[in-house]
């Protein structure tokens, strides 16, 4: 997945930048559902980046191992780790914003209408998953009816459920998990359609 963010100039900064951040860097970012396009209206966005980067500087970064390791790195071995990296504004077909970072590297991007983030959000070969952050319920359900991804949280991310179903749209899967419509794609189903008015000699 490449899944967008999109967060409307109504939330609460501080509270909604603690989410955002564990919605993209959770498992040091090796997540297929993590948030990795962070949208955020220009009205808040100077504001929503700066909390973003002072809550990243309370994070503690180690030896997963280690009590009060909050994202954890290899400790004990050869190879390279990247610090969690916030990227301000890239341009739109940068390969931060149109791959898939899978690791701790997040662009946060600047959008003013709905209608342009919303073609922005759906313009990527994948379609797994995204979340709409706002405090009005009935906005954000209006955008998230017309992301193309298989999941779309709204004021939430990541809560999961074998009662609901889970899969992607494009290239980010074939298939559903989860709920009745993924224990179908374990069966064999079959259609019988009967004319019960037709003549019987």
């Amino acid at each position: 997945g490449n899944d967008p963010a999109i967060v409307m100039p109504d939330v609460d900064v501080q509270a909604t930048a603690k989410e955002l951040f564990w919605a993209a860097f959770q498992n040091s970012a090796q997540f297929c559902v993590a948030a990795k396009r962070l949208y955020i209206h220009e009205d808040i966005y100077d504001a929503l980046a700066e909390a973003l980067v002072a809550y990243a500087r309370t994070v503690k970064v180690g030896d997963g191992l280690q009590q009060g390791v909050d994202l954890g790195k290899i400790e004990d071995g050869p190879g390279y780790f990247v610090p969690v990296t916030i990227i301000d504004n890239p341009p739109e077909d940068s390969r931060v914003v149109t791959e898939e970072a899978f690791g701790p590297v997040l662009p946060l991007l600047k959008f003013r209408d709905t209608e342009d983030v919303i073609r922005r959000a759906n313009d990527t070969e994948y379609g797994l998953a995204a979340s709409i952050w706002s405090a009005d319920a009935d906005r954000a359900r209006k955008i998230a009816q017309r992301i193309e991804a298989g999941t779309v949280w709204i004021n939430e991310i990541h809560t999961f459920s074998p009662h609901v179903a889970f899969g992607g749209h494009k290239q980010s899967g074939i298939g559903i998990e989860n709920s009745l419509h993924g224990l179908a794609e374990y069966t064999n189903s079959k259609t019988i359609v009967t004319n019960r008015m037709a003549p019987v000699s």
